[in-house]
């Protein structure tokens, strides 16, 4: 109900407000009408008050004969003194000259005087009647002089216009004000000519303002002067000259082109403080010289860039436009939206691109003669590879390629375009994708050559090998230290970008390591090839073919201790291990024959020695792990056939991708198993795996899916056996 009742209120107040709105507008309407009537009774009583005088014709033109001959006067005397006046003006305007330095001359003094001598000849020559050649001619020769004074003054004053800078440096803010002056009742004359001239022919005058113009006279038309647009001209001619004066003498082109931004800042500083206040506030004109030092920055922006760009001179530019508008908006509150036209005419992301060609297609010069050179003497190996001071190989390649890697990072950094930088890093992850890649041919080339026509091939390949494997990890060094030193500079939104691609070059580094590992333990295993597939033969039963392997891994191992990267040195030890560990399972495959007791022990022995040997070398804990799987082969072996069975399950719950082929082949070749034996223990083995598949267990893949001779667990091959 309370609001009802406000409602109601409100409702009522509006409706009194809107009706008393309508009776003011009705009592204005009469009081329009009552003045209305109130001045043509005026107008009716002066045209009745000419009836009611019977000399007014007589009257009127004697106060016409009094007003000319007071305005005759006027002239004579104004005759008489114009000559005085004109020396006057002419010498003050020589004074105002040769002062000019010291500033002791007033503008606006000797504007007035020069300015009531035009106004006399205007109105001589609108008295002197189009028809009257004589007197014409007389005052044209009278005033002739004047026309020479006016552009004398109108160049003085141009000239002053023109030290508008150096007024303000000597704190003459009085004499700009005069200036301004100057110009403002120029233009007020202006303006004057030209409603007059708009006015023309048009029946607009009163009784009253007839009277008034025949007052003052006919004048002669006045010339519009356009003082305001001419200085305004003229300060852009000013703002331009300066500007290039400054490009072309101080910022030595393009390469100095960042001075720029200095130079324009300080200037519209300036500008604000000394020269801004002395204009009124119609003018805007801080914001005029804002507009006409950005079009000269821009003029001149344009015409270094004109021709071809270098890639550091791309850079350049994006930097300096960058740093430009970040000035202007910080020291001066410019936004870059009310900058206009833009710089280069906004092709920022277009020089981006064209840098990025440019710094793409040096990168892959530079990187092709390099790999150029670094394969041809990796396949020649006319001399043994360099050694650093710690003993390890090396080429010096990743120096070299990290160079110009470097180079072109560092001044994108400087230039502060994290997209570009992120880029680049894109473009040389290419190329070094193609470098990765000769590298693992060459690497296979090589080793194949070295395996099947050793006589064909120049020796010292495992040391080439050796250093290139080294100088990879000295890239991921580089690499790492330029993601971490360099990304941590970067935005958050492209941070995370950059560190992904300079990981992704790590990983095309550490790939092309891995392969050269991988090659030195194909040769490796090449050489102790002829032994191991002697494992399980008669002459393994017989001799003791384990301690040439020992003996060439010693060999091997020693050298790759020495020279060869240490992270890079355990990878390789470990799969040097595995390889000898898979050895003895893969043998299996072959026509061999398992004795219980005979066969475990020589295996027990065998196993004792390589362990002894490889803990030389590596974490104890990693070799017994990784030999497991040969004592898993023993286990196998030995087992009764009754805990067969359980032994299985049990080697499977470590080894979940335990082959059965495998476990099958060992099995069917030992030789206390008749074949009913076997094939019980086969059968039962073979239902209790059938769920058992790869895709089940291929998070849990041990050493047993790398065998070379059994295929994984789950694919489609079938047990030998069966």
């Amino acid at each position: 109900l309370l609001i009802d009742a406000q409602l109601s209120t409100d409702v009522r107040r509006q409706f009194d407000d809107v009706q008393e709105g309508i009776e003011l507008l009705y009592s204005t309407r009469g009081q329009i009408d009552r003045v209305k009537t109130d001045m043509q009774q005026v107008d009716r009583l002066c045209n009745q008050a000419q009836s009611y005088l019977t000399n007014f014709d007589r009257i009127q033109k004697i106060s016409i004969a009094n007003r000319n001959f007071v305005r005759t006067n006027e002239f004579y005397l104004q005759f008489s003194e114009f000559h005085e006046q004109y020396t006057m003006v002419e010498q003050m305007l020589h004074d105002a000259k040769t002062h000019f330095e010291q500033g002791d001359f007033n503008l606006l003094r000797l504007h007035y005087f020069l300015h009531k001598l035009e106004d006399f000849r205007s109105r001589a020559l609108g008295f002197s009647g189009v028809n009257d050649a004589d007197s014409e001619q007389t005052l044209q020769q009278m005033f002739g002089g004047l026309d020479g004074l006016v552009g004398e003054f109108e160049a003085f004053l141009w000239h002053v216009a023109g030290s508008i800078y150096d007024l303000a440096l000597r704190g003459r803010s009085n004499v700009l004000v005069q200036l301004l002056k100057v110009i403002e009742a120029e233009e007020s004359a202006d303006r004057a000519q030209e409603r007059e001239k708009e006015g023309a022919g048009l029946a607009r005058r009163q009784s009253v303002m007839a009277t008034a113009a025949l007052a003052r006279g006919p004048r002669k038309e006045r010339h519009v002067k356009h003082y305001r647009q001419k200085l305004l001209d003229l300060l852009r001619t000013l703002v331009a000259s300066r500007v290039d004066g400054f490009v072309k003498h101080e910022a030595s082109g393009l390469d100095g082109i960042t001075e720029v931004t200095g130079f324009v800042v300080d200037e519209l500083t300036f500008v604000a403080e000394a020269v801004a206040p002395a204009f009124p506030p119609n003018y805007f004109i801080f914001d005029a010289f804002v507009d006409e030092y950005h079009r000269a920055v821009v003029k001149n922006a344009e015409a270094l860039t004109a021709g071809e760009l270098e890639g550091g001179s791309i850079l350049t530019l994006l930097r300096w436009i960058r740093e430009y508008y970040a000035a202007m908006r910080k020291e001066l509150g410019i936004p870059r939206d009310r900058l206009r036209p833009p710089l280069l005419e906004g092709r920022e992301d277009q020089l981006a691109q064209e840098y990025l060609e440019i710094a793409a297609g040096k990168i892959r010069e530079w990187i092709g003669n390099l790999m150029r050179t670094e394969t041809a003497s990796f396949v020649a190996r006319q001399d043994a590879p360099t050694m650093a001071e710690d003993g390890l190989y090396i080429t010096n390649a990743s120096v070299f390629l990290f160079e110009i890697v470097n180079q072109n990072i560092d001044v994108v950094t400087q230039a502060q375009r994290a997209k570009l930088l992120c880029d680049l890093v894109t473009e040389c992850n290419k190329v070094f994708q193609d470098v990765g890649k000769q590298w693992r041919d060459l690497l296979e080339s090589e080793k194949t050559k070295q395996i099947e026509t050793p006589e064909t091939v120049a020796e010292g390949l495992v040391d080439y090998t050796m250093a290139l494997a080294n100088e990879q990890i000295r890239a991921v060094v580089q690499a790492e230290t330029i993601r971490d030193e360099t990304g941590d500079r970067l935005s958050r939104s492209q941070q995370e970008r950059f560190k992904s691609e300079l990981s992704q070059t790590m990983d095309i580094f550490m790939n092309v390591a891995e392969a050269a590992t991988q090659t030195l333990a194909d040769i490796v295993f090449s050489d102790l090839q002829p032994i191991t597939s002697a494992l399980y033969s008669v002459d393994w039963y017989q001799d003791d073919l384990l301690q040439p392997v020992i003996e060439t891994l010693k060999d091997y191992c020693q050298d790759f201790q020495d020279h060869l990267d240490k992270y890079l040195y355990t990878r390789l030890m470990q799969d040097l291990l595995s390889r000898f560990a898979l050895s003895y399972i893969d043998a299996v495959a072959g026509k061999v024959r398992f004795y219980k007791g005979q066969t475990t022990e020589k295996l027990n022995l065998e196993l004792h020695r390589a362990t002894k040997f490889f803990k030389q070398h590596m974490d104890s804990t990693a070799v017994l792990e990784t030999l497991n799987v040969v004592r898993i082969l023993v286990s196998l072996i030995d087992s009764t056939p009754t805990m067969i069975f359980l032994e299985f399950f049990s080697v499977k719950k470590q080894y979940p991708d335990l082959p059965l082929a495998l476990v099958e082949d060992i099995l069917s070749k030992r030789d206390d198993l008749d074949k009913q034996q076997l094939k019980n223990i086969l059968e039962s083995l073979r239902q209790k795996s059938k769920g058992d598949t790869g895709s089940s267990l291929a998070k849990q893949r041990t050493l047993f899916s790398s065998l070379k001779s059994y295929p994984p667990l789950g694919s489609t091959a079938t047990s030998r056996f069966f």
